[in-house]
């Protein structure tokens, strides 16, 4: 019971963008905001040896609220960087089925989600990496039944494959819980302007 709620807050918070709440999202962040405050006001006045104020604790736990859920917006706002992953070309299925990439020469394709934080925290590190060599691509990956998670073994996000004419020569993964670094993008740089041999 406990990790499902735990997994339930953690994906709405981090994952999903405020943008893209449902009423759902909304209703379970207040109910879970307005318990949190809850508990931590009766954990505090109970230490201070203080009086339980019931009808007190629950009005401050309901009007703040929207403090946090301000807090959350500041947050995913300050850390989506969803901007500048838009100024590139995007891929889909098709892209990859029609034979289109076979005429593409090398290129650097960035798969992602928009509720992945450490999807959007690695948005920026694209930029310093774009060559005339060779393009760069997004492949976006939010909706979890898009056929190229399985066709293209993706398997954590965000991560970066390179390929040359249609064909996969290298690629790496997000660590757990970390994600993709600047390390990582230098990496693919340099494998990109590295000669395969034939």
């Amino acid at each position: 019971m406990l990790v499902s709620i735990w997994r339930s807050l953690f994906s709405m918070w981090w994952h999903k963008l405020v943008a893209h709440w449902s009423k759902r999202d909304y209703i379970e962040f207040s109910l879970y905001s307005w318990v949190l405050v809850f508990c931590v006001v009766t954990i505090l006045r109970i230490i201070q040896s203080q009086g339980l104020e019931l009808p007190f604790m629950a009005v401050l736990s309901f009007v703040m609220i929207p403090v946090e859920l301000l807090i959350v917006v500041i947050f995913q706002k300050y850390s989506s960087h969803v901007d500048e992953i838009m100024n590139y070309d995007s891929l889909l299925q098709a892209d990859f089925n029609n034979g289109q990439l076979l005429k593409s020469g090398k290129i650097l394709v960035f798969f992602y989600a928009e509720w992945c934080p450490f999807c959007r925290s690695a948005f920026h590190y694209l930029a310093p990496i774009n060559s005339i060599s060779y393009k760069v691509f997004r492949v976006d990956l939010s909706n979890e039944d898009n056929p190229m998670w399985t066709s293209l073994n993706i398997r954590r996000i965000p991560t970066l494959i390179a390929f040359d004419n249609g064909k996969e020569y290298w690629r790496t993964e997000a660590t757990y819980l970390i994600g993709l670094g600047k390390a990582d993008f230098k990496e693919a740089d340099l494998s990109m302007k590295t000669e395969i041999p034939e």
